[in-house]
């Protein structure tokens, strides 16, 4: 018996099946791995939008989830803290791109968002789980092109401080307030006590133009003319620049952006109201706030209707060299297990039909601890504006107009006349191009 034959019988004695594939004629093939062991998978995330969380929180955020059901994949995270023409310049690769609708849209000329539905298609994905405005947008925003998921929703909500309230022996604001009703309580507040100057709102009127009650869009998509002339945006300034000029409110532009209302409000504790996000708890508790929060409120005619949604979407990149891994990265991060953990741990609104998920917010944030969230949740939507590639270029003139209205520069007539025309100009030089 020569050594071929002693092999062949060993095989047999111990698996029949392999030594009869082993010693015919033909080579044997390799036996198939069977110990479990996957190939590691190196995905990159780029943040459109730069974060100043640190890198051990974004990856307890991002990395962390994926790991759960992929423990093979990594995921190396890029803020965007030099710009997106610098980001583009490095020519770097990434599979997944996280931001928010407004910031996507601004980067959509340099083609970086991919196409899913070929994806979603081979792995018969549900997409009904989600809001159907949602997907709307951003294949909207996409040429058609199923580009991104909804990772979550902000939506505007109005928080105030308890301690000033008590001070001025005002009533503290409610669910469905029309502005018109709040203007009168941010009359009563906004005065100068003790060698303090309070005001009664603070907010970024960018936030407020952004995502308007009255869904109004900036730029008409069928004809890419600005649409900024209309009795509704004039109704808009009537209803919200009087917040802004109430006796001693001494506004100026810088005053006006976003972090510097913020500050009157969570720092300097001298503003007894503040238009913000749904995410703002952690900070207002950080700042040793006694606060709490109401619904945004209303326009009349629009009975509980908030903000439009200001989605974050997670996506999937052009440049992807792992198309379906990145895929199942982003399906993990928007599954409801994650969603609902993220809804009831870190008070995120989820983008998503189950009641379940969108029962659980906030249940498990300290922050939240008897504030009145719901009143927030249960507010719906705006619809969401029609997307147009020109509409931050029409958003962005639409706030120098509310703003130069409010330092008493220009009519309001006048100044959505310029601006108008400003957007039509750079419409016109950019469509040149």
């Amino acid at each position: 018996m020569n050594g071929s034959t002693i092999v062949c019988v060993s095989l047999l004695a111990g698996m029949t099946a392999l030594a009869a594939a082993g010693c015919g004629s033909k080579p044997a093939e390799p036996a198939p791995d069977v110990s479990g062991k996957v190939e590691p998978v190196a995905l990159k995330l780029f943040l459109a939008s730069k974060s100043s969380m640190p890198l051990e929180e974004l990856k307890a955020n991002y990395e962390e989830p994926i790991k759960r059901k992929y423990p093979h994949f990594s995921l190396e995270i890029i803020n965007n803290d030099k710009g997106i023409d610098q980001f583009m310049a490095t020519n770097t690769k990434v599979d997944l791109i996280l931001g928010s609708y407004n910031v996507l849209s601004s980067m959509k000329q340099y083609e970086l968002f991919g196409d899913m539905a070929d994806l979603v298609a081979s792995a018969k994905y549900d997409l009904n789980r989600f809001e159907k405005s949602y997907l709307d947008a951003i294949t909207g925003m996409s040429d058609g092109k199923l580009s991104a998921l909804p990772f979550y929703d902000l939506r505007l909500a109005l928080y105030y401080n308890k301690d000033i309230f008590d001070r001025f022996g005002v009533s503290y604001p409610k669910d469905g307030m029309t502005w018109e009703e709040l203007l009168d309580t941010a009359k009563r507040l906004t005065r100068e006590d003790g060698g303090v100057m309070y005001r009664g709102l603070a907010g970024a009127p960018s936030n407020l133009i952004a995502v308007n009650q009255f869904s109004l869009g900036f730029v008409d998509p069928k004809t890419n003319a600005a649409a900024l002339q209309k009795d509704q945006w004039k109704t808009f300034l009537d209803v919200l620049v009087p917040f802004y000029t109430l006796p001693g409110y001494n506004p100026t532009k810088k005053q006006l952006a976003v972090n510097d209302q913020s500050n009157l409000f969570y720092n300097e504790k001298t503003a007894a109201m503040h238009i913000a996000f749904n995410n703002g708890a952690s900070l207002a508790n950080k700042s040793g706030l006694n606060w709490d929060l109401v619904s945004l409120p209303e326009m009349k005619g629009l009975k509980n209707i908030g903000s439009q949604p200001y989605p974050v979407y997670v996506g999937l990149s052009a440049t992807s060299e792992h198309r379906k891994e990145a895929f199942q990265a982003i399906t993990q991060l928007v599954s409801d297990e994650i969603l609902k953990e993220r809804s009831a741990d870190q008070a995120f609104l989820a983008p998503v039909t189950s009641a379940e998920i969108k029962g659980a917010y906030g249940q498990n944030v300290s922050d939240w601890k008897g504030k009145n969230f719901k009143g927030v949740v249960n507010q719906q939507t705006a619809a969401p504006m029609p997307y147009s590639p020109y509409n931050i270029t029409g958003q962005a003139e639409m706030t120098n107009a509310m703003l130069s209205v409010i330092v008493g520069e220009k009519d309001a007539n006048s100044a959505l006349r310029d601006a108008e025309e400003q957007t039509n100009k750079k419409i016109q030089a950019a469509a040149g191009k």
